[in-house]
């Protein structure tokens, strides 16, 4: 049996020349404790990647939603993603509604008016959507391109 050489350090490449396609890179790591948060009507976002840190093609955030609060009705121009952590909540997508629990996902397309509402103990999503991403109050219409995604 033929023994494998050595792995290569960070840095270098595998097959020993240098620079270009296959270089081994450190992996871009951004701990709990570095994660940006902000408030937002009780509740608090946790922006976990998005492009102003170096995630250009996907953004992705945490949304902990406290007991009987909830997120309020919105829109947005690009497809949300997203899927409970804890807790239990009602999701409001179009004329739909359900109650989704730990592991249960939902795929909102664009333009689809929706919202959820905690549950007793609260609930936490996480969400991916595509950087830039508008997202439009239906209360007064408004459209901001939010911090954890931009």
């Amino acid at each position: 049996m033929a023994s494998l050489p050595p792995p290569p350090h960070p840095g270098e490449r595998a097959d020993g020349r240098t620079g270009g396609y296959g270089m081994l890179q450190a992996v871009p790591v951004e701990r709990a404790h570095e994660h940006p948060t902000f408030e937002i009507r009780g509740n608090t976002i946790t922006s976990l990647a998005a492009p102003a840190r170096g995630s250009t093609e996907a953004a992705l955030f945490r949304a902990d939603v406290p007991p009987g609060g909830g997120l309020p009705p919105h829109r947005h121009d690009h497809f949300d993603v997203f899927t409970v952590t804890a807790g239990r909540c009602e999701a409001h997508v179009g004329d739909e509604v359900a109650t989704l629990e730990p592991g249960d996902a939902v795929v909102v397309p664009p333009g689809e008016l929706h919202w959820i509402e905690a549950g007793p103990e609260g609930t936490s999503i996480v969400v991916t959507m595509h950087p830039g991403t508008q997202l439009i109050r239906e209360d007064d219409g408004s459209a901001i391109v939010p911090p954890w995604v931009s």
